[in-house]
């Protein structure tokens, strides 16, 4: 009888407890899908399939249902990714018991998220975030309030000097339009355009079935950043391909909203910003500052996330790592805060006279300590 993954579960946590609790587990939950406590206490041998599901259920009952690699040779496979980001659990909560919510749904999270990063410095697979998803809503003007909230945020916190770097992974899907390249090569290509490698995209489009001048246009998205001037000379790299000028447009339609808003100092373009291809659909954005030499937070539009949860609405959002803004800060300050004011003790023999004297000095700003009265009680 094959193993259910009820029966796994059950089985999983039995693998893990020592020899010596093992025999005093009832029997009885062991024969859960037909894996008997012999087979289970080693006396009998495991068939191979069953084994391998128990492993796998040991895996998820430690993790708790979060991400899991599963390494075969040197290829890694990342499961249930998704749910571990606290995007998932929002995009559940918004499909769920928000269902019925008009849109636009404005939602903010701080937590810890753990997620598969390759390895590279400060590259964390387990930080905390804060951040906010705008669900639903006309798309430009979406765009627009959650990057000003972005940057409200860092004002707030007196970061100084920070860039909103904006992208639209249109322009290089545009250009790519119709090419029908395997997903390793358009890992490649994608590798290659985020370094400014333009010798490096010129090697991965060769033998892909695409027009020259498609291809000299995604050698210049490597080039393209910097002020404004760069949305202009995009436009003429662009103007031979529908989709990808109509999602320049997009972006210049957000630029220009943000820069009426009086935060054109804080922005800046990248075309070459192409990550996620297979999350973001629209606007992709990082955070960077001086003191720090990689981003403190980013994020961008996703708007057929949703739908996958049952609920498709377009979507848009943004998050800051917390570590990243805190070490970003304490670089920034300089000297190190001062040493904080002693404490002042307080005492009396009436115990509500010295809770209220303490409560004075506290409103002063002053640190108390309340000692243990000299009446009364102890």
């Amino acid at each position: 009888m094959e193993l259910t993954y009820f029966g796994a579960l059950i089985a999983g946590l039995i693998s893990f407890l020592s020899p010596c609790v093992l025999p005093l587990v009832p029997p009885y939950l062991c024969f859960l899908g037909g894996t008997t406590f012999e087979q289970l206490s080693g006396e009998e041998e495991l068939p191979r399939e069953v084994y391998m599901r128990v492993v796998l259920a040991s895996v998820l009952f430690v993790l708790g249902f979060t991400t899991v690699f599963i390494s075969l040779g040197a290829t890694a496979t990342v499961i249930g990714q998704l749910v571990a980001e606290n995007l998932g659990l929002l995009a559940k909560i918004a499909a769920g018991r928000l269902r019925d919510r008009p849109t636009p749904i404005r939602l903010y999270y701080s937590g810890e998220v753990v997620r598969y990063e390759p390895p590279k410095a400060w590259r964390q697979s387990e930080l905390f975030q804060m951040g906010l998803e705008h669900l639903g809503g006309d798309p430009r003007p979406a765009d627009a309030e959650v990057l000003t909230i972005a940057a409200e945020c860092l004002d707030r916190l007196g970061v100084s000097g920070f860039v909103l770097t904006l992208g639209h992974v249109g322009v290089f899907t545009g250009l790519l339009e119709g090419s029908e390249l395997e997903p390793a090569r358009l890992e490649e290509l994608q590798d290659r355009v985020e370094a400014k490698d333009t010798q490096g995209i010129r090697r991965a489009l060769s033998g892909v079935d695409l027009p020259q001048d498609r291809r000299d246009a995604l050698e210049r998205l490597a080039t393209l950043a910097g002020g404004p001037d760069v949305l202009l000379d995009a436009a003429e790299v662009v103007a031979d391909c529908p989709a990808a000028a109509e999602a320049l447009g997009e972006l210049r339609t957000v630029w220009e909203a943000l820069d009426r808003a009086g935060l054109g100092s804080c922005l800046a373009v990248d075309l070459g910003e192409v990550r996620g291809l297979d999350y973001y659909t629209g606007l992709v954005f990082r955070v960077f500052a001086p003191g720090l030499g990689f981003e403190v937070g980013g994020g961008g539009r996703y708007d057929t996330l949703l739908g996958r949860f049952g609920r498709p609405l377009p979507a848009v959002g943004f998050m800051l790592g917390l570590d990243r803004v805190a070490l970003l800060l304490a670089r920034q300050k300089g000297a190190p805060a001062p040493p904080p004011e002693p404490v002042h003790p307080v005492a009396d023999a009436d115990l509500g006279s010295a809770l209220a004297e303490a409560r004075l000095k506290r409103d002063k700003g002053v640190r108390v300590r309340l000692d243990k009265h000299d009446g009364g009680d102890p």
